[in-house]
C-alpha cells in the first residue's frame, strides 16, 4: 500500500455492551499517527467520547470497563462513532481488530497489533495488550478496559512493531483469512508447514488461531492424508467349493 506523506493512521478501542450482533459501543478511543519524512509520530495526546449504545449495559460489562448508563447518556450516536473514525485516516488499526471492525464498520484497511505482535514477538507470555505493555516497557496513565488507555497502549505497542515491520507487512499479517506459506509465530515460527508434525498441525486446526493459520494447517494436513499410499487390498481367499474351476 503506498502511503502519501502526511497521511493518518488511527489506531483506535472500543468498549462495548458486549459481542454482536446485539451489543453496540459505549466509549470510543483513539490516538493518530502521522507520516512524516522520518517515520511515523503520535500526534497530540489519546482521546477519548462517550457513546450512547441507544439500550441499558449490562452489569457483566460494567464490571469489566466500569462505564455505566448514566456516562453515556449524553455520548455519541454509534453511527456518529463510526464516521468519526472513519474520517481522515488512510488507514484504522485496534488490538484484536477483527473485534473492533464490526463495531466500527469501516471499508478501510485495517491492522491488528495483536496479530503483528504474535508475529513479532513470540516468545512474549501472550499477547493482550497489558501483557505486552509490561513486556515492551510501555508507559501509560489510566485504567485497563477504557478505550482512550487501551488505545494508547496499542499505540505503544505499534511503535515498537514499525521497527520490525513495514505498514505493509503489518497488514499483511493482519488480514485473518491470509494463509500463509510458514508458521508466522509460535514455536514452529519461520517453519514451512510442510515441516510441522502432524500433533500441531491439529492442535493449530483446533486452536483459536486466525482463520489464515488454521486453514493453511488444514491443507498440509489434507496434502498429508492423499499423498498416502493406500493399503493393498486383501486377496480373497478361495472356498472349498470352487477349487475345481
Amino acid at each position: 500500500m503506498d502511503i502519501a506523506p502526511l497521511s493518518v493512521l488511527r489506531l483506535c478501542d472500543t468498549e462495548t455492551t458486549g459481542f454482536p450482533p446485539r451489543a453496540e459501543m459505549c466509549e470510543i478511543g483513539w490516538v493518530d499517527f502521522v507520516l512524516y519524512p522520518d517515520g511515523w509520530r503520535i500526534v497530540g495526546e489519546h482521546q477519548s467520547r462517550f457513546v450512547n449504545p441507544g439500550h441499558p449495559i449490562p452489569a457483566k460489562c460494567t464490571e469489566i470497563h466500569g462505564i455505566t448508563d448514566d456516562m453515556v447518556v449524553d455520548g455519541m450516536d454509534p453511527n456518529e462513532a463510526r464516521a468519526f473514525l472513519s474520517r481522515g485516516p488512510v488507514v484504522l488499526g485496534a488490538h484484536n481488530a477483527a473485534f473492533d471492525k464490526q463495531f466500527v464498520r469501516s471499508a478501510l484497511p485495517w491492522i491488528c497489533t495483536l496479530e503483528c505482535a504474535r508475529h513479532v514477538w513470540p516468545q512474549a507470555p501472550n499477547h493482550k495488550n497489558e501483557t505486552l505493555k509490561e513486556f515492551l516497557g510501555i508507559t501509560v496513565d489510566g485504567d485497563a478496559h477504557r478505550a482512550g488507555y487501551d488505545a494508547a497502549v496499542s499505540a505503544g505497542i505499534f511503535l515498537q512493531l514499525i521497527k520490525h515491520l513495514t505498514i505493509e507487512e503489518m497488514l499483511a499479517h493482519s488480514d485473518p483469512g491470509a494463509v500463509p506459506l510458514k508458521m508466522p509465530f509460535g514455536v514452529h515460527k519461520g517453519s514451512r508447514f510442510t515441516e510441522i508434525p502432524d500433533s500441531y498441525l491439529k492442535f493449530i486446526v483446533g486452536s483459536d488461531m486466525r482463520k489464515g493459520v488454521k486453514t493453511a494447517a488444514q491443507n498440509e494436513i489434507n496434502r498429508r492424508t492423499a499423498a498416502k499410499p493406500l493399503a493393498p487390498a486383501a486377496r480373497l481367499r478361495s472356498s472349498s467349493w470352487d477349487r475345481g474351476f
